[in-house]
């Protein structure tokens, strides 16, 4: 539980000194917004960087997927622990300047190995921000505003990778139209390395702002009177999990979910060059656009229904609605990947963009029900860790492999589809499972 001095309040020295309060909220959701937008943009650029580069498309699979996600769920764990010290300032300071100098980089790189590195360095510098971020939360925000406060770091996330497509696209096709970029100190950068280049530039203003951030003046003190408390080590959190039969086929679940949100993130811009002849800036701010739009009305949707159904007294509904979607996302990216009609398959496109939106609440919100708040640290910190490595590290490297060995690169809607199949059907047999197991575990808790 939080002290009076982890919750400062306007007027107080800590405020005077330093951001706090929705000002630090704001700056918080502004650098997620930049992590995501660094994030994505290589999906935007995968034509052109696939054709200078010379890469495969299992190349190109590993670089959007396993190259950040693995180093990203390695290091989470470690790194939530430096958060949970009090270092968060520090943290947030290193992984930006790391991520910032990686997407830097990534404009830069001559060959596959280089660019390879700078995807590793971006996952392992915005491995640090969610805990930081969390933590800091905690400390400035009195517990009623909390879930408003997160929620900016959610909206953040998917703002952020719109922006990667929508307004990467117009300056895309801007650098494209000049034909790339010269800066001072490098060679002639090509569009789609001077896109990249570009980005990290604006990170330097989120730096100094870090610099104004003042933790309170015994948040470290308390960090370290945190860690002698039991029932919060890692191992206390994974005995948790074991008891708890739900947990396991949810998490599965809510993996599944994740893994086809991000692998369609990572190749439907290339999808839609390929399969109808858009330039990858004209596919960039289609999709971008789709996004914007679609994305925030599947996570209000899916919150909705979630409070509303818990509120009728359905202890199931996370998972009740993680199955509904799962099952019904398998239709819709066929619709989606083989519809022989642009106007058609955008539309598949928008819907499956808001029915996975739709999945994201019940698979997190499920974690935070299950869980005690003692241990929901260390357990969100297990849960992200293995959805994004699933995520980000498997799906996008599936589709790859079954495009250069078995589809070819005209049946990259094919290759989609028979990753979404199988996940699609086990992720909805697992939630279906956590359901079997919600109500007992909700009546232990009770």
């Amino acid at each position: 539980m939080s002290s009076p001095s982890a919750n400062p309040q306007p007027g107080t020295a800590v405020a005077r000194a330093g951001l706090a309060g929705w000002p630090l909220v704001a700056l918080l959701a502004m650098i997620q917004f930049a992590a995501f937008s660094d994030r994505f943009l290589l999906t935007l650029v995968a034509t052109p960087l696939k054709q200078a580069l010379a890469l495969s498309d299992t190349q190109l699979g590993l670089l959007q997927g396993s190259a950040f996600a693995l180093p990203y769920a390695l290091t989470l764990p470690l790194l939530g622990i430096v958060a949970d010290r009090g270092r968060q300032r520090g943290l947030l300071l290193a992984g930006l300047s790391l991520w910032s100098a990686a997407t830097f980089a990534s404009g830069v790189a001559s060959g596959f190995v280089a660019l390879l590195a700078a995807r590793v360095a971006l996952g392992v510098g915005q491995a640090g921000f969610g805990p930081a971020a969390l933590s800091l939360m905690t400390q400035h925000l009195r517990r009623d505003r909390l879930g408003r406060g997160i929620s900016a770091l959610t909206a953040g996330a998917t703002l952020g990778r719109s922006f990667a497509l929508l307004a990467g696209g117009a300056v895309l096709a801007w650098l494209t139209a000049r034909g790339g970029l010269t800066l001072p100190g490098l060679k002639p950068l090509a569009p789609w390395q001077a896109l990249l280049v570009l980005a990290a530039l604006p990170n330097l203003v989120l730096v100094i702002l870090v610099l104004r951030i003042r933790p309170p003046p015994r948040a470290a003190a308390s960090a370290q009177a945190s860690r002698g408390l039991p029932g919060v080590s890692l191992r206390s959190a994974l005995a948790w999990i074991g008891r708890r039969k739900a947990y396991l086929p949810h998490v599965a679940a809510a993996t599944a979910a994740v893994l086809m949100t991000q692998t369609l993130t990572a190749w439907a811009p290339t999808f839609y060059v390929r399969a109808f002849g858009l330039t990858p800036a004209e596919s960039g701010l289609r999709l971008g656009l789709l996004v914007l739009i679609a994305a925030p009305l599947g996570h209000f949707a899916g919150g909705l229904v979630l409070d509303r159904l818990r509120g009728a007294g359905r202890a199931d509904a996370a998972p009740l609605l993680l199955a509904l979607g799962l099952i019904l996302a398998v239709p819709i990216t066929a619709f989606a990947s083989l519809s022989p009609d642009l106007s058609l398959s955008l539309l598949g496109f928008a819907g499956l963009v808001a029915l996975l939106g739709f999945t994201g609440p019940p698979g997190l919100a499920g974690i935070q029900i299950l869980t005690p708040q003692r241990l929901r640290g260390r357990v969100n910190a297990l849960f992200l860790a293995t959805v994004n490595l699933a995520g980000f590290g498997l799906g996008p490297l599936l589709v790859g492999l079954l495009s250069d060995h078995l589809f070819g690169e005209a049946g990259l809607g094919l290759a989609l589809l028979a990753v979404y199949a199988p996940v699609g059907a086990v992720g909805t047999v697992a939630a279906l499972l956590a359901r079997r197991a919600w109500r007992p575990a909700r009546r232990r808790r009770a």
